[in-house]
């Protein structure tokens, strides 16, 4: 039965990543405030940029020329650039998500029903911890390994969304065994008649979020289209800057054409 809710949860972004044949991968880690951002190894830093213009390596301010300067600006302002791109699409999976706990759990054990309002509840929690997260002044970590402050969408957000499936399952199963036997009954019985009204429940539920995950691909395309963009940043920096080239923070690919030919 947590696979069952589980699958709903990722149905709320899968489907709307079917529409995209983007794929983006984070070699490194991230953290960005005010002031800087810095790139990461795991725990380990590697460089940073400061004031969105110094560049800083092992401690040490680089002496930039005016071509690698502007790289430097340009890469900065596309990472902080995604950031609102990255939160609008983990609050739009969310809301995805809670619409299609809905959908199912109202179809299968009633309207207002236990396990759709407790998981809608921790989910809009979770909603509104990612606004504050994401709100202006907080330090952002992404990717990143060994970091007091949580990397939101990345460990702590799956642990986060597994204990709140766990829990509500837990509290509910009695109800949910009672649903899905009386789904039995009414297919007399049958396990391949009750096997097919499953399917049929599942399918109308994915027609249903896939309508809803139409917003959702927009997002997804746009992103992917910033994040070339700031592959393309990076590569073009790595090649300027001896002292970053070895380090890849991003490998982004369209379709069956990966656009980076390093790794870390």
């Amino acid at each position: 039965m947590k696979t069952l809710i589980t699958s709903v949860l990722l149905l709320a972004t899968g489907s709307a990543a079917a529409h995209s044949s983007c794929n983006l991968e984070l070699d490194g880690g991230l953290r960005i405030t005010e002031n800087s951002i810095e790139f990461y190894e795991a725990t380990q830093p590697t460089y940073k940029i400061v004031e969105d213009k110094y560049l800083v390596v092992s401690g040490q301010p680089l002496r930039l020329n005016e071509a690698q300067q502007e790289l430097v600006a340009d890469y900065a302002a596309g990472i902080r650039a995604a950031v609102p791109e990255v939160r609008a699409m983990a609050l739009t999976g969310i809301d995805l998500a809670i619409t299609g706990i809905t959908l199912t759990f109202d179809n299968l054990l009633g309207e207002k029903n236990q396990v759709s309002t407790q998981l809608a509840t921790e989910l809009t929690n979770v909603k509104s911890d990612v606004n504050r997260y994401f709100s202006a002044g907080n330090p952002i970590s992404i990717n990143r390994d060994g970091e007091d402050i949580p990397d939101f969408l990345g460990k702590h957000f799956e642990t986060r969304i597994e204990r709140v499936v766990e829990t509500s399952v837990q509290n509910s199963i009695g109800s949910l065994m009672l649903a899905m036997g009386k789904e039995a009954l009414l297919a007399g019985g049958d396990m391949e008649a009750f096997e097919e009204r499953m399917n049929k429940f599942g399918e109308q539920i994915e027609q249903q979020m896939n309508e809803r995950a139409a917003g959702m691909a927009v997002q997804s395309e746009k992103f992917c289209d910033t994040m070339v963009d700031i592959n393309a940043l990076e590569e073009q920096l790595k090649r300027a800057v001896p002292a970053v080239e070895s380090f890849n923070l991003i490998r982004v690919s369209t379709g069956e054409v990966e656009i980076v030919q390093h790794s870390i």
